[in-house]
């Protein structure tokens, strides 16, 4: 990364005072960002695993067998693409343990952070360990009445008060002054001991009550006893806590809980050994990775353990999977052995690649299907015994092996081969020196350059986070010595990053599980996603571009950026296959053949340039014609090693399949694909030293290198999918999808009944009596504002963003796809004269968007996160930014659920361009509204004004859409009007200040 010449304290005073429109900056500033441009057009995309923390340091014997899995895995799919995909268990068994192996050899486990802990980590621990004590209240008490008091619901309610505000009254008002100092943990910690032991006795009280008395768990009193004492202990001594206990907590306090749960698992009967063994083995090599430092070459001998065991998982699905269909539903002791190992294991690598919050959610999840019975109000249900859950999880295709991992094993891990090739031909270069051409010198250039580049690599990578690491870590800094402060540089390459997931023509992994959940084609769901991806980086150019006339922050100077038109002369052909995968896909070809076709254009038009090239070079500017012989030994170095390399290969595949016979088509491909992968091996390591060093041309080392990259970019593909499966199976076998979504209807429908009766009353009151209103009008009015839909939108999207909070995209989509999008769609039906499959789109869009956003959404915004990391700005303030550049898209997916033609959906020609023309003006609108500047800050009735008029732009119907065109203008007429004497650009000689210190400069 190139070193940031700014200080620590706010933007670089040193060249932000001299930018001018041209980008004039002093020279120490340009050279600065010109090795920035210099790093971002060399910096090696292809590492694609960035900001996952990969281990980078694996010994020689570790990085082949990385290298022989990942092309095995690659080939494998490639193979079954040609030839035919597999019966679904077993495509799905394979990709999984290839992919469980690869995470435990190439992802070390987490460290503990260090030092002191924040107050969320003291409160999620606390709901952790109080959530896990009070299931075990309710399953030890059961129906032993020997455990429970008969007492009167009023007696106990008045002393469970008087307990909880007497220890409140303790804590915090009586002699202040003796208080110690709890930490931020502990105060946290603390105070939500107090709140959950108020809730405890709250549902203690009100359970179970028949006549004004109730049964009162005697551990149930107990738990709520102690939970007031630590409490004041916490907040009130927190000296009394010896130093060492909290990290000893920390360290094997959920170890311990897991091991005591599986013991009382064991010895009560709950589960038989063959699930508690596998458990303990899973458990003991996951703390062995941690804490045991035995390696194998360098290789802790835990995590080869795991990628054995997760290896094995798969593999044993793989081959027995005839036997294992025809017994579906059937508890089985051998499945529901391999199973528990299968599904531990996902969470465990869950853990490493995705982080907590997956896991906790798979795991509550698992809790909730075992504890069904014991849930309150529509959650509860019969529940299921251990063995039964694992096999409905782990046997078939309704769990582990449902819709999502079948997707990453068909059509995602093809558009990652796609992707990989396209990293290594050159064309994130391409776009970059494109992106710099085309808006390097305009103003805020540097901001423009970065919502370019990164969105392009957001839709190869299909990850906010990864987009961000590896463009954030050049555009950053180059934003910020242009003149942008800390926050807002990190926020322009966070927000665009995440835009990245939905530009076609890959999008986000969830795009492709779209194609299962709605039954549209892919290139359904591509015209569909065209509208809004076009609204989404429209705005956010049209913000960040006056928040750069409001800052003084210019461009770059024009000698030091490529022309836009020596790119397109030169390697303009890299859009061949971009526009190919388009091509195939609008004729109707399938997104695996497209994806196969757009590969093998990408390999042709590589190597084809490359031979027509080879004869020529560049002497002092002029091109001149190489040696005879230096063109055959080129010739030769390009080819030989991939003649060899396929001979090789169709040699030993045919010998396999003429030799090996009387097994199924599964195990032949994986023959094949071993072979293949072993061939690759060899030939490498024959011609190592002829690998080319242009990161531009391919060859088969870097053929090999983009196979070996698809399998990386899609590895934590695979392991969310397989934990959404985990949390779809248990929603599927609950009906807790089918409870929530008649929950959502309900609520919605009451709060507009509620409203309908309120504005009746309204009606009949003196204050409208005048109107002469009909009985109806209330309902009617609601009606017509189609309010019960703009609830369950509402209510949607606050799921959408809350269950974003940690989870990756992919995940988030298939759990909100599953809960809340059949809610939005049965009001739809009734609300659209559309096609079933139109109104799956809206619904479906609506989620998933909600789902991307989440990434840059506060208060834990991950993008927003990875990329304060590199500009050294606050995160939280950075995800504000984020979510003020990426406004449109938090109105867009309200606005094309009630006008579907902005998806494009049944429109005809005329209706389709005037769909985009207006979806563009009226981007252009909202962000200039958000905005509030043009020349100077908007007066507010502009501002609104504005803002309103692009809302109405896009809303349904011709007339509503001419008003808003009309008011739109003539507000923006007006105000040119009005500044026509101020100068369209002023220069900030101070740059962009930290939030909150940017005074108005152009007020007049």
């Amino acid at each position: 990364m190139t070193t940031d010449s700014r200080p620590p304290d706010g933007p670089d005073r040193s060249g932000a005072g001299a930018n001018t429109t041209e980008g004039a900056l002093d020279d120490s500033t340009l050279k600065s960002i010109e090795e920035d441009i210099s790093g971002l057009e060399k910096q090696d995309l292809a590492v694609d695993d960035a900001g996952m923390g990969s281990r980078q340091d694996l010994r020689a014997v570790w990085r082949w067998a990385v290298f022989f899995g990942a092309v095995l895995l690659a080939v494998f799919h490639l193979w079954t693409a040609m030839t035919q995909t597999l019966p679904p268990l077993q495509q799905r068994s394979l990709h999984l343990g290839l992919g469980l192996g690869l995470v435990f050899l190439l992802y070390p486990t987490k460290p503990r952070a260090s030092g002191p802990k924040s107050g969320l980590y003291g409160a999620m621990m606390t709901v952790s360990f109080m959530l896990l004590a009070y299931l075990v209240v309710g399953v030890v008490s059961g129906d032993n009445m020997g455990l429970y008091l008969y007492l009167p619901q009023a007696v106990f309610g008045v002393l469970a008060v008087a307990a909880v505000a007497g220890t409140w009254w303790w804590i915090f008002k009586w002699q202040q002054g003796a208080r110690g100092a709890p930490s931020k943990a502990q105060k946290s910690a603390g105070v939500t001991l107090l709140v959950l032991a108020a809730l405890m006795s709250l549902d203690l009280v009100t359970s179970d009550a028949n006549g004004g008395f109730f049964f009162l768990p005697i551990l149930g009193l107990v738990l709520v006893v102690l939970s007031l004492l630590l409490a004041v202990v916490l907040l009130r001594y927190p000296g009394a806590v010896p130093a060492w206990l909290w990290p000893v907590v920390t360290r094997w306090g959920m170890t311990t809980v897991g091991f005591a749960i599986l013991l009382y698992m064991a010895f009560s009967g709950v589960a038989g050994w063959h699930v508690i063994g596998p458990a303990l083995l899973v458990l003991a090599l996951v703390q062995a990775a941690r804490y045991v430092p035995v390696a194998v070459m360098g290789l802790p001998f835990a995590d080869i353990l795991l990628a054995g065991l997760g290896v094995l998982a798969g593999m044993y699905m793989f081959f027995n999977y005839q036997e294992i269909q025809s017994t579906v539903g059937v508890v089985n002791p051998t499945y529901v052995t391999i199973g528990t190992v299968g599904i531990l294991l996902v969470l465990v690598a869950a853990s490493r690649v995705l982080g907590q919050a997956l896991v906790v959610l798979a795991s509550a999840m698992l809790v909730f299907s075992y504890f069904g019975q014991y849930m309150p109000g529509f959650l509860r249900h019969r529940g299921s015994s251990v063995d039964q859950i694992v096999t409905n999880l782990w046997v078939g295709t309704e769990g582990v092996f449902g819709t999502p991992l079948g997707i990453s094993a068909t059509f995602i891990f093809l558009f990652m081969i796609f992707a990989a090739m396209l990293q290594r031909t050159g064309m994130e270069k391409f776009f970059t020196d494109l992106a710099l051409g085309a808006t390097g010198s305009a103003i805020g250039g540097t901001s423009k350059v970065g919502i370019v580049t990164s969105a392009f690599t957001g839709t190869i990578t299909g990850s906010s986070v990864a987009g961000t690491v590896s463009n954030g870590a050049f555009t950053i800094p180059m934003m910020k010595k242009s003149g942008y402060n800390r926050e807002y540089a990190g926020a322009v390459e966070a927000s665009s990053s995440t835009g990245g997931q939905i530009l076609p023509p890959i999008m986000g992994a969830g795009a492709f599980i779209m194609i299962e959940f709605t039954g549209a084609s892919y290139g359904e769901i591509l015209v569909a996603a065209a509208i809004p991806a076009m609204m989404f980086f429209v705005a956010q150019y049209v913000v960040v571009h006056y928040d750069s006339k409001r800052f003084g922050i210019g461009g770059l100077p024009k000698e030091m950026l490529p022309s836009v038109r020596q790119v397109m002369l030169t390697r303009g052909y890299l859009l061949i296959p971009i526009i190919a995968i388009f091509a195939l896909l609008s004729m109707g070809y399938s997104p695996m053949f497209s994806a196969m076709g757009a590969v093998a254009a990408v390999v042709a038009i590589n190597l084809f340039v490359q031979v027509i090239t080879i004869p020529w070079t560049r002497i002092d500017g002029n091109t001149r014609l190489r040696a005879g012989g230096e063109i055959a030994g080129r010739l030769t170095r390009l080819a030989l090693p991939l003649v060899v390399a396929g001979v090789a290969a169709s040699a030993l595949v045919w010998a396999a399949q003429t030799f090996i016979t009387g097994v199924d088509r599964g195990v032949t491909a994986l023959i094949a694909s071993a072979l293949i992968a072993l061939v690759a091996v060899i030939v490498v390591r024959l011609f190592r030293r002829w690998a080319a060093h242009d990161p531009d041309r391919l060859d088969l080392n870097s053929i090999l290198d983009g196979l070996v990259g698809a399998a990386r970019l899609a590895v934590p593909i695979i392991i969310a999918c397989a934990s959404a499966g985990i949390i779809a199976g248990v929603i599927t076998t609950t009906d807790l999808g089918l409870k929530l979504s008649s929950g959502l209807l309900g609520v919605a429908g009451t709060i507009s009944t509620g409203i309908a009766v309120a504005l009746d009353w309204l009606a009949a009151t003196p204050l409208l009596a005048w109107a002469n209103l009909d009985a109806g009008f209330g309902a009617q009015l609601v009606s017509d504002m189609r309010l019960d839909l703009a609830l369950i939108l509402v209510m949607s999207m606050l799921a959408c963003l809350v269950l974003g909070i940690g989870l990756p995209t992919t995940a988030n989509y298939v759990i909100t796809a599953t809960l809340a999008a059949p809610a939005i769609v049965a009001v739809l039906a009734g609300e659209f004269d559309v096609p079933q499959v139109s109104m799956l789109l809206m619904a479906h869009m609506f989620v998933y968007y909600f789902g991307v956003l989440a990434d840059i959404t506060p208060p834990v915004c991950l993008a927003a996160y990875a990329a304060s990391g590199i500009s050294g700005g606050d995160a939280v303030k950075t995800g504000v930014y984020s979510v003020r550049i990426a406004c449109a898209a938090f109105i867009m997916p309200f606005m094309f659920v009630f006008n579907p033609a902005l998806l494009l959906q049944d429109v005809t020609l005329a209706e389709g361009v005037f769909s985009v023309v207006s979806g563009f003006v009226g981007a252009v609108f909202v962000a200039l509204g958000m905005t509030g500047f043009i020349r100077r800050n908007l007066p507010w009735p502009y501002r609104t004004g504005i803002l309103v008029a692009g809302l109405l732009v896009v809303s349904p119907g011709i007339p509503v859409t001419l008003v808003g065109l009309a008011l739109g203008g003539a507000l923006y007429g007006l105000e040119l009007y009005r500044t026509r004497h101020l100068p369209d650009f002023v220069v900030n000689t101070e740059g962009m200040k930290p939030m909150g210190q940017n005074k108005n400069r152009i007020t007049a």
